[in-house]
C-alpha cells in the first residue's frame, strides 16, 4: 500500500491528532516538526491539535497523559510517539514501517 521514495512516504493519505499544552515551548515545536513532516509525506496530511488545557477529556479518552503527543490515526495500526517530533527522519522511519 505504501514505499518509500526519495525520502518521502507515499500513501493515500494520513490523519493525525497532535495533542499539545498550549504554547508551551515543546508544544509549539511539535506544531512546527509535524509540518515540516507533513512537508515530507506531500501534505496528504489531516491535522487535529488538540490542547489539553481546553480539552483534557479528549485527551484522556485517547490515554494521552503527557504532551506533545501525536496520534497517527490512519493509516492504521494507530501509532503514538511522545516528544517534540524533533528528529524528522526518526518519526518519517516510523510512521513508514508501521505503513508498510
Amino acid at each position: 500500500m505504501s514505499a518509500l521514495s526519495e525520502g518521502k512516504i507515499e500513501s493515500e493519505g494520513f490523519v493525525f491528532r497532535l495533542f499539545v499544552a498550549g504554547d508551551e515551548l515543546h508544544s509549539k515545536t511539535a506544531r512546527e516538526n509535524l509540518s515540516r513532516i507533513c512537508e515530507r509525506l506531500d501534505n496528504r496530511c489531516e491535522i487535529e491539535v488538540v490542547d489539553v488545557f481546553t480539552s483534557f477529556e479528549k485527551a484522556l479518552e485517547n490515554g494521552v497523559f503527557l504532551t506533545p503527543a501525536l496520534i497517527k490515526v490512519l493509516p492504521r495500526p494507530r501509532t503514538t510517539i511522545f516528544g517534540n517530533l524533533s528528529n524528522i527522519a526518526e518519526v518519517l522511519k516510523a510512521l513508514h514501517s508501521e505503513t508498510q
